[in-house]
């Protein structure tokens, strides 16, 4: 396998995950929160998502210098028709989503609960302009990250452990917690349902072989969170 890839795996699913988990953990140990004006918001939203588009292009550069397709990242349509598990499992993921939103609209408890957690990361858009900033750090995650966490990190360890059942269980999980620790500083209990998220995006891609439908997804369900806070804040 050529060297820059291996090299660029263990950058993208170690080096990466570890540098902001330790972050982190410093940041808490310093009991120190941000203070997120306006403007620091909207800036962290642009510097994030040009971050997460140039990781993207960065593997894409790579692997096109490898003389690999990018199909094999799925940047395609796949292998179709799609399999109806992968398909079953992603609208399950849906109707549960919906469901828990749908739970939450009717719930005074669950929206103060939520509006607390949001209060605390801080930088989550709370007004109309906020927001439309916000949307070009969805789109950035959406596309960056699938391309690098589903597309890159699952197709490298497919075929570095192989096709053997225990292969795929660390094709699948290895770059779900790598991305779950990218988020660490969403908080643990946050880490557990990006990890639980990434597991059942993974297993679509790797039994469908595209990243348009998750691309979609992951940028909905961004900008959906994105807009609930906006909402709460307005009706606190």
């Amino acid at each position: 396998m050529p060297t820059a890839l291996t090299i660029l795996y263990v950058l993208l699913s170690v080096v990466l995950p570890a540098v902001l988990f330790l972050n982190a953990r410093r940041g808490g140990k310093r009991g120190q929160p941000i203070h997120w004006t306006p403007t620091l918001k909207v800036r962290m939203y642009y510097a994030n998502g040009i971050l997460l588009l140039g990781l993207a292009v960065l593997t894409l550069a790579v692997w096109h210098f490898a003389d690999r397709p990018f199909t094999d990242l799925g940047l395609g349509w796949g292998r179709t028709p799609y399999d109806p598990l992968a398909i079953g499992i992603i609208f399950a993921f849906l109707v549960l989503y919906g469901v828990d939103l749908f739970a939450e609209a009717g719930s005074p408890e669950r929206q103060r609960q939520t509006r607390e957690k949001f209060r605390e990361l801080g930088f989550l858009p709370t007004t109309g302009t906020q927001y439309l900033h916000f949307l070009f750090l969805c789109v950035c995650a959406g596309v960056g990250e699938e391309i690098v966490y589903r597309g890159f990190l699952i197709t490298y360890s497919a075929e570095l452990l192989g096709d053997t059942t225990w292969g795929v269980v660390g094709t699948l999980v290895l770059p779900a917690v790598s991305f779950g620790l990218a988020h660490i500083y969403q908080g643990s209990h946050a880490v557990l349902k990006i990890v639980a998220m990434a597991l059942l995006f993974g297993f679509f891609f790797f039994r469908t072989g595209s990243l348009w439908p998750l691309i979609l997804l992951h940028t909905a369900i961004d900008a959906v969170g994105g807009l609930l806070s906006w909402y709460l804040e307005e009706h606190d």
